[in-house]
């Protein structure tokens, strides 16, 4: 969880809040970085930030 001020646009802080996820459970070998699934708010659904994640 991140919080932010009250008039600060949240998809500022999608790629800082993505690098605090912690490495995924697996198989042996080098950890993941990132989840197989991500739930967001609509505001997120932008070609520029499917590209980024």
């Amino acid at each position: 969880m991140s919080l932010t001020g009250g008039n600060r646009n949240d998809v500022t802080q999608l790629l800082p809040l993505l690098a605090k996820v912690p490495s995924v459970a697996g198989l042996v070998g080098r950890p993941r970085r990132r989840p197989d699934v991500l739930f967001a708010d609509r505001g997120y659904d932008h070609d520029k930030y499917r590209r980024l994640v």
